[in-house]
């Protein structure tokens, strides 16, 4: 699978990057709003996605994806926000998970590769 990781901690970046490709994905980083919003319009399997970036909000990226793009491609919001409004305001806007920081990368994986396969 093709992941756009989208995260601005480089150590949890790192951890997510190692999960990745140990189970024999490509993961492509990037750590700003800007970056995320060019890396967008291309073609990605599943997407990684934090909310607080430097430069903007994950959540305006994910409104992006699904209302200007038009795309469906699987999101997994993962952020250190354990506040249940943003948990259901990401859901609404189309994500298929939130996940809390610690996360377990086993669970983030199998939960990624759920979603893609069932695409």
């Amino acid at each position: 699978m093709r992941i756009l990781v989208v995260e601005d901690d480089p150590a949890v970046a790192k951890v997510l990057e190692l999960a990745l490709r140990r189970a024999g994905h490509e993961a492509t980083l990037v750590a700003s709003y800007a970056a995320a919003k060019e890396a967008l319009v291309r073609e990605w399997d599943a997407i990684v996605l934090d909310l607080n970036l430097p430069g903007g909000s994950g959540m305006d990226l994910l409104r992006q994806l699904r209302n200007e793009l038009k795309k469906d491609t699987p999101v997994l919001v993962l952020s250190g926000l354990k506040q249940e409004q943003k948990a259901l305001e990401a859901l609404a806007l189309g994500a298929q998970v939130y996940l809390t920081k610690p996360f377990s990368p086993g669970e983030l994986l199998k939960r990624l590769e759920g979603h893609v396969a069932a695409r």
